[in-house]
């Protein structure tokens, strides 16, 4: 609730609903009711509109394969992923390019399909090497590795197609493994605190994203076309979403990020939309013009939220 005084001495106050739907609204001021209370409002599903396209200046003779993690620093500085091309972009706020890094091959600092991007402070990040089946710790400004960790396997601190990594707020790794069908919990030595999702009734297929979120972690299950919520522990608690192109479900769900309103953005990557949703899983909002093979979604300092797409290879303004 914001309430904010204006020039001719009226009140003025505004709410941010959770959810789309009829609200009651009863005001009280001094104890007493208004006459007009209590009323209906009508909120509507939030229209994220498709506002313009990062200008993205590459350097002379480069062109960009396949776009697809995105991360923002407190600074407003940009990392984006070219998986296929194997290196990670920087940009400014206004897209132009400050450094890439990174080159196809297995050596510290190269990538096979450099996949997911998280900023683990505003110079370092890591990134998830896909092909390599490691999770690589980098220094954007200088290009130094400052270490890696993974090899390919089932076991524990061990890899196969990582596609995603994080920290939660207790600095923990948090990988999603792509080939293993499960996500891995480590320490920042790389060592392996848990595991889940490669279980169960619920096991996960082809996972694409997780976001952990103060007990629970919540995760992009791209073959199941659906949102499963885990414990922190690792049990399953909820899922929403299924395959289909209507409001509320999914084709390959991909990143997601969580907004600072506790709405979650899904990049709805086959049916070319963002869709949002409450964190119990009630549809709140979608994109309305199509916005081709979203991959990478993050929001900037000064509120944009910014898209990757895989297919159009460009970067994407919601508002």
């Amino acid at each position: 609730m914001i309430v904010v005084e204006k020039e001719d001495g009226n009140l003025q106050l505004k709410f941010i609903s959770k959810v789309p739907g009829a609200y009651s609204i009863e005001v009280k001021i001094n104890c007493g009711n208004l006459p007009t209370c209590p009323f209906t409002v009508q909120v509507k599903e939030r229209e994220l509109v498709v506002v313009g396209e990062l200008d993205s200046k590459f350097f002379p003779g480069d062109e960009p394969e396949w776009l697809f993690g995105i991360a923002v620093n407190s600074e407003g500085k940009i990392v984006v992923t070219d998986e296929c091309g194997h290196c990670v972009y920087e940009f400014d706020r206004d897209g132009n390019c400050l450094r890439k890094r990174g080159s196809e091959g297995a050596n510290p600092g190269e990538f096979s399909l450099a996949a997911g991007v998280s900023y683990v402070n505003d110079n370092e990040i890591l990134i998830a090497d896909q092909g390599n089946h490691r999770i690589q710790h980098l220094n954007i400004l200088t290009g130094t590795v400052v270490k890696s960790f993974g090899k390919y396997g089932a076991g524990k601190g061990e890899f196969e197609d990582p596609v995603d990594v994080c920290l939660d707020d207790k600095g923990r790794i948090v990988v999603t493994e792509w080939g293993n069908n499960r996500i891995q919990v480590l320490s920042q030595e790389g060592e392996t605190i848990s595991i889940f999702g490669d279980r169960g009734p619920e096991k996960l297929n082809g996972p694409k994203r997780c976001i952990p979120y103060k007990d629970v972690f919540l995760v992009a299950d791209g073959g199941n076309h659906c949102i499963k919520v885990f414990h922190q522990s690792g049990t399953f608690l909820y899922k929403f979403g299924k395959k289909g192109n209507q409001d509320g479900r999914f084709e390959w769900p991909c990143d997601m990020f969580l907004l600072s309103s506790n709405n979650l953005l899904v990049c709805d990557y086959g049916n070319n939309r963002v869709q949002q949703f409450s964190l119990d899983g009630r549809f709140t909002g979608t994109t309305i013009t199509d916005l081709p093979g979203p991959t990478g979604i993050a929001t900037a300092p000064d509120g944009r939220i910014l898209v990757t797409s895989a297919t159009a290879n460009k970067v994407y303004i919601l508002k």
